[in-house]
């Protein structure tokens, strides 16, 4: 019988029953009228020891985080609202730049912890970047088998898809990790970007295709925002969990300690561009304090934020944004 590559990947991804639930809604932008809710959590017990958020602090604003967003009175409860048991959930972590401002291991272990509390195996769940070399530079331990920890770049193919898709001026091919997973769930860090401006939950997402260095002209704009518009990502975002326990200031997106803050924070939300919103509040905030002008004062405004709102992507107003801080 002869197998595609496609079937191949999958099978390698999920082997055994790769069961396809009904499908949950995923984000939708709130309405005018309504508001999308971030969980903040400002704490010195986020802030990171040997470069890791301890499991355990991680866990509690977690928790608390999804009660809010969910609007749950138990955390199971609040998991179970967004992700089905038999369905193959994908986390998009960020390890570019090295352990140091990697995606916390901590931090990704609770998120794992509240799938297994909704119902969900080991064997659908993915944790994933572009390489596996650069998830084993973060801590991360390679693991095919079970709990899958990998890089798009194991399976056939090189890790890509072999049919071009396009969204808005955008022409690119996914990770066969976008097509074969149900449900994704996006954990950026918030650091300074020296094109995009920012780089948090959208900008993340350049790690889901073949070829991200073509789409950094115009400080990424409108290019961010047109990624994240693609049925692959709209569609299948569930939750961003937003690292910002350091928080690389200036000189990023790679890590450099003189402008890296040790914030303590995380922010939790259904809504990628809130978040970035937000985010961009936090990275503002920290410049003045550095005595470094805005990033908008410094030509790098990341308007890919204001241009995916328009899109319909999620909110980019202050007035239409309630957080909650924890």
């Amino acid at each position: 019988m002869k197998i595609s590559r496609r079937c191949f990947g999958k099978t390698l991804l999920f082997s055994g029953a790769a069961l396809t639930a009904a499908c949950l809604p995923s984000w939708l932008p709130a309405a005018e009228t309504d508001k999308s809710l971030v969980a903040q959590a400002v704490s010195p017990q986020l802030k990171r020891i040997n470069h890791d958020i301890p499991k355990q602090s991680a866990q509690e604003y977690l928790n608390r985080s999804m009660l809010i967003i969910t609007g749950k009175n138990n955390v199971t409860a609040a998991w179970r609202s967004l992700f089905a048991p038999a369905e193959n959930v994908g986390i998009k972590v960020s390890c570019l730049p090295g352990r140091p401002l990697s995606s916390s291991l901590g931090l990704v272990t609770a998120i794992v912890d509240g799938l297994l509390a909704a119902g969900l195996a080991k064997k659908n769940i993915i944790i994933w970047e572009r390489t596996s070399r650069e998830l084993e530079k973060a801590g991360f331990q390679i693991s095919r088998n079970g709990l899958k920890i990998m890089g798009s770049d194991e399976l056939p193919g090189g890790g890509y898809s072999d049919h071009i898709e396009f969204s808005g001026s955008m022409g690119t091919f996914f990770s066969r990790i976008m097509e074969n997973i149900d449900a994704l769930i996006n954990v950026p860090v918030l650091k300074d970007h020296d094109l995009a401006g920012l780089s948090g939950a959208m900008k993340n997402m350049y790690g889901a295709i073949y070829n991200p260095n073509k789409f950094h002209a115009n400080h990424c704009d409108p290019f961010v925002a047109e990624l994240c518009n693609h049925s692959l990502i709209k569609g299948k975002l569930r939750l961003v969990v937003c690292d910002a326990s350091r928080v690389q200031v200036h000189n990023g997106p790679a890590f450099y300690p003189s402008y890296a803050r040790e914030y303590g924070g995380l922010l939790v939300s259904r809504d990628p561009v809130a978040i970035d919103f937000a985010g961009l509040g936090i990275i503002n905030s920290l410049r003045r304090e550095m005595g470094l002008p805005t990033l908008a004062d410094a030509g790098r405004e990341p308007a890919y934020i204001q241009t995916a709102a328009r899109l319909g992507l999620g909110q980019a107003v202050e007035r239409l944004i309630r957080k909650v801080s924890i």
